[in-house]
């Protein structure tokens, strides 16, 4: 009895282990047919909500579509036969020769100085230049250019192409592009992943696939061949059944640059077959091809880098989807952190193309909502391992307009200008990461152009930081603001987010350093003022003398009164001595004064002298207004004034061009105005900017309707958030240049001075509603644009001063929500 029992059961577990074995065999055979089947059903793309549609392939590689994760950046034209993809690399700056580093300018110092003093401009211009053929300079040197690594060639069978549309999603990153051919729909897409760092390509179809795939050197007009073999040692481009890779060595290496770049791109062919034909890759019948890229720039070539690229995609995963989900959890959070809403509309709908002609003939608010996304979506873009340059991180040509290297005399600042207040200062760590790489350079710069301690960052930089290019019209060694500049931009990063870790850390060693260099390089004029010589106000001349060297240009002095006051500031959180901040406040009591010229403008050199040359694309004269306002400017009217008549004097040229040149002049203008208050300036200017510098593929241009460049696309979204609200530690002010066309609306994000985030400004005709939250403890004055009639709140802290202002206390963690009657 007991054996039958014991065979019973025997016979149920076996029963039961059958049935589970076929069980989950069915359901390994009924996962594996959905997933089959998921990859069948290929359905059109839907029109992101926010990105754009396109009807047409670029025809040009400035109206590609662009992706990238700050790193690698790709540029898709988006043909559905013969397409190229242009591969970048934000350092891939090509080596035009073996660098020198700045020339001796200090030995001539005292030559330079007098004559200046004497009024011999030109002739004081000319030393630099002299003293560069003497070094063995022999030309006019230049940055090394931005330069495109390789292109991507995906050739597919030709055939009438009907159904159209690229695409890009800025949510996502993905630049996508579908057709229908002979009754087939066939899909590309493409982002670069900023978790795993590699470009991914993903093509499918609802029939098969039959593509061949090679990396190929970016095209070389028959005019620059010269230049190339000059510039390049080698190129081999090499496939096999599993990858494609591309290795290119520079001909001028020195220690610290990389010697060339190579990349690997692991191909997958799902249910077809793979062959090679030279090194290209031939793809036959396949469901769907995942192509898995990285690049990296090679700083010892005779050591290959590809077994290890091999190794790295090789580890990635296999699937489009859990690529593109990692991606989106980082690339997207930082696209969501701020969101504006002007009340859309169906331009919002229009394809690029005809949104571009639209904007136009008549901005509209989904225009100006679809082009503050796509900005922003450029910039973030393009910042990772470098800030933006002129053209991000971006480059489809070996000779691009000014090298696209770091301008810091402008661009850069520009390109920057909207991360801190759009939530985002994350990214701002890649602009100080660059410089710390270049303090070494930064250091000889001030040492050997003036004999000075400290750092001197130059005008224009890519792979070193030398100060190599000037000229004895462009007298750009004489130019001392770039490192103030930028440590008043670091600064604002402390403002911002009071991160003190951060800020003595790296922040405040740079302003240290900036600040040492003044300390040698003024001196006392008979005055008892310092002297800022020799000295240069960006690219403009006084309208009496053609030469742009001259002595106390306003901007240099701006800069170090601000790098000085932010100098104290900072040296008070982070323990500096006192002797050191004493110093300092010593140097600020005997800067020098701004002048206001005879018509009442602001004028852009202190001596008397210096007549003002308004028909200009610069403002740089007006720097003490550009980000958190110069307390000697709050504390008189007059100086207020002046600079309002300046901006007005600047607005004649502009609108006599529309607009004009040099985009990232006008954006510094908007911003100026916006921190004066002019609400009519301002959105004038966002109407220029947003009706004649955007390209079908929504870059943005340097010029009216020309010249690929992405300084407006930071300039953009500052000027209007600028527009939303001004802050300073414990002071908002909210709505302080609305344009009057924008009669509701809202800003959802927007990040303020002192650890505040704004999660919500609304506003309509009758009034507005804020959201605050801080992560401390603090009181924060709110000043409104217009007087109250009342206001309601569920918070206990905050308390009615005025009526234009509101006191509120913000406990840490806590939102704080005001709705406020006019």
């Amino acid at each position: 009895m007991a054996n039958g029992v014991r065979l019973f059961y025997e016979v149920v577990r076996w029963m039961q282990s059958f049935v589970m074995m076929r069980f989950k065999s069915f359901l390994l055979a009924w996962m594996m047919t959905a997933a089959l089947s998921s990859m069948a059903q290929v359905v059109p793309f839907d029109t992101p909500r926010c990105g754009f549609s396109s009807w047409m392939p670029a025809p040009v590689w400035e109206d590609a579509l662009l992706s990238g994760n700050g790193t690698m950046g790709a540029m898709v034209f988006g043909k559905p036969h013969d397409e190229t993809i242009i591969l970048n690399h934000a350092q891939c700056f090509l080596p035009n020769r073996i660098p020198k580093q700045a020339l001796d300018q200090a030995s001539r110092l005292d030559e330079i100085r007098q004559l200046l003093a004497d009024g011999k401009n030109q002739e004081a211009a000319r030393i630099p230049v002299e003293q560069s053929m003497l070094e063995g300079f022999g030309e006019q040197h230049w940055i090394d250019p931005l330069v495109p690594f390789a292109n991507l060639k995906v050739s597919m069978a030709a055939g009438n192409i009907s159904n159209y549309r690229r695409m890009v999603d800025f949510a996502t990153g993905e630049a996508k592009v579908e057709w229908e051919q002979n009754g087939q729909l066939f899909q590309r897409c493409l982002f670069v992943s900023r978790p795993d760092s590699v470009v991914v390509l993903h093509i499918r179809s609802t029939g098969k696939i039959n593509a061949s795939l090679s990396l190929a050197r970016h095209q070389v007009n028959w005019d620059q061949w010269n230049y190339i073999n000059n510039a390049i040692k080698s190129v081999a481009a090499e496939a096999d059944e599993k990858y494609l890779s591309y290795r290119t060595e520079f001909v001028h290496q020195w220690e610290g640059n990389p010697q060339g770049f190579e990349g690997v791109a692991r191909v997958k062919a799902v249910g077809g077959s793979v062959t090679v034909d030279g090194s290209q890759m031939v793809i036959a019948n396949a469901d769907e091809v995942l192509l898995t890229m990285a690049i990296e720039p090679n700083y010892h070539y005779h050591k290959s880098l590809l077994p290890v690229l091999k190794e790295r995609v090789d580890r990635k995963s296999s699937s489009y989807q859990q690529l593109l989900t990692s991606h989106v959890q980082v690339h997207g959070d930082l696209f969501s952190r701020v969101k504006l809403d002007l009340g859309g509309g169906a331009d919002g709908a229009l394809q690029s193309e005809a949104l571009v002609l639209r904007a136009r003939q008549q901005v509209s608010p989904a225009i100006i909502e679809k082009q503050f996304d796509a900005a922003r979506y450029n910039i973030l873009s393009s910042v990772g391992t470098n800030p933006p340059t002129l053209q991000g991180i971006w480059s489809g040509t070996w000779t691009p307009p000014w090298s696209s290297g770091f301008t810091h005399d402008g661009n850069v600042e520009v390109a920057v200008s909207h991360l801190l207040s759009s939530n985002t200062p994350d990214l701002l760590k890649a602009y100080m990461a660059y410089h710390e790489r270049m303090m070494p350079h930064y250091r000889d710069n001030a040492r050997k152009l003036y004999n000075a301690r400290g750092i001197y960052v130059p005008a224009h930089s890519s792979s070193h930081g030398w100060n190599i290019h000037f000229s004895d019209v462009w007298c750009l060694s004489f130019w001392t603001g770039g490192a103030g500049w930028t440590a008043g931009i670091l600064y604002d990063h402390y403002l911002y987010t009071g991160d003190k870790q951060y800020l003595a850390g790296h922040i405040y060693p740079f302003m240290k350093e900036s600040a040492w260099f003044y300390e040698d390089f003024l001196f006392k004029g008979n005055d008892g003022k310092w002297a800022f010589s020799p000295s240069y106000s960006p690219e403009n001349n006084p309208a009496n003398d053609p030469s742009q060297a001259c002595i106390n240009a306003t901007m240099d002095v701006m800069i170090a009164k601000e790098l000085l006051r932010n100098c104290i500031e900072a040296g008070k959180v982070v323990g500096e001595s006192k002797a050191q901040l004493k110093k300092w406040n010593d140097m600020l009591a005997a800067m020098p004064n701004y002048r206001i010229n005879d018509e009442g403008a602001l004028a852009e050199w202190l001596p008397a002298h210096m007549q003002d040359n308004y028909h200009h694309r610069h403002v740089s004269h007006l720097y003490a207004l550009y980000e958190r306002i110069d307390p000697d400017f709050v504390a008189s009217p007059s100086l207020m004034e002046a600079a309002r008549v300046a901006v007005e004097k600047r607005m004649v040229h502009r609108r006599r061009e529309n607009g004009g040149e040099m985009v990232f002049g006008l954006a510094q203008m908007g911003m100026v105005a916006a921190n004066l208050g002019d609400a009519q300036i301002t959105g004038e200017i966002i109407q220029w900017m947003s009706k004649y510098y955007w390209a079908p593929s929504l870059a943005t241009y340097h010029n009216s309707g020309n010249l690929f460049n992405m300084d407006m696309s930071g300039g953009f979204p500052a000027v209007i958030l600028r527009a939303l609200a001004y802050s300073e530690p414990g002071k908002v002010k909210l709505l302080p240049a609305l344009p009057a066309d924008w009669k509701q609306g809202a800003v959802d994000g927007m990040a303020l001075r002192g650890q505040v985030v704004m999660n919500r400004l609304a506003w309509t005709p009758a009034g507005l509603e804020v959201t605050l939250t801080s992560p401390v403890d603090q009181t924060v004055t709110v000043e409104l644009p217009r007087a109250m009639t009342a206001f309601t709140t569920d918070a206990k802290t905050v308390r009615r001063r005025s009526d234009r202002l509101l006191s509120l206390g913000l406990l840490a963690g806590k939102t704080l929500k005001v709705v406020v009657k006019y």
